[in-house]
């Protein structure tokens, strides 16, 4: 029995150091590259300025042209509905900005110029001690398809929203502006 618990230890530690070797076999394409770089500086630069804690990426590239570009943040203590919509809309505006600052990236993209449709920022929304929110605080708020929508988790069932709050971006930018 020790024979063959050695002989398996020895198999998993010579095949961990084999594939600890392995590189990527092929190149990784330039437009990959270039959305890599811009969703990683791009999120970055939304927790040192707002706070918020990267949690997730997203990309839609179907068949090669970029479509829309997905950042995925979650929250250290609770925040409003105006607070949330705030930094949703913010965070969209550095994710649009770095695509349309970027020239490289310009030749990759569907559509040009690319536009706030094109973007998608999602905040997950938690207490201080990074539990979830039910209704009646706002659990998650993002922007996709120039949509902002706000939702609360049905206290009886965590997995169904109850409430749900729709606002274009038009609007939630009027908002944010008026004092």
């Amino acid at each position: 029995m020790k024979l063959i618990i050695f002989l398996s230890l020895m198999l998993l530690i010579f095949t961990a150091f084999i594939m600890s070797n392995k590189q990527c076999d092929y190149p990784i394409p330039k437009d990959e590259q270039l959305v890599d770089y811009i969703l990683a500086k791009t999120a970055k630069l939304i927790k040192e300025k707002y706070k918020l804690y990267p949690c997730g990426t997203g990309v839609a590239m179907p068949g090669g042209p970029i479509q829309k570009l997905a950042l995925y943040f979650t929250t250290s203590y609770p925040h409003s509905k105006e607070q949330l919509r705030k930094l949703v809309i913010k965070s969209a505006h550095e994710l649009l900005n770095a695509v349309t600052e970027n020239n490289e990236i310009q030749e990759f993209l569907k559509e040009r110029p690319f536009t706030i449709k094109n973007i998608e920022i999602i905040i997950y929304n938690h207490d201080k001690d990074g539990r979830g929110l039910r209704d009646p605080e706002i659990s998650t708020t993002e922007i996709s398809q120039g949509i902002l929508t706000s939702r609360t988790i049905d206290p009886e069932n965590s997995f169904r929203f109850k409430n749900k709050f729709e606002e274009s971006y038009e609007d939630a930018l009027k908002a944010i502006s008026t004092p």
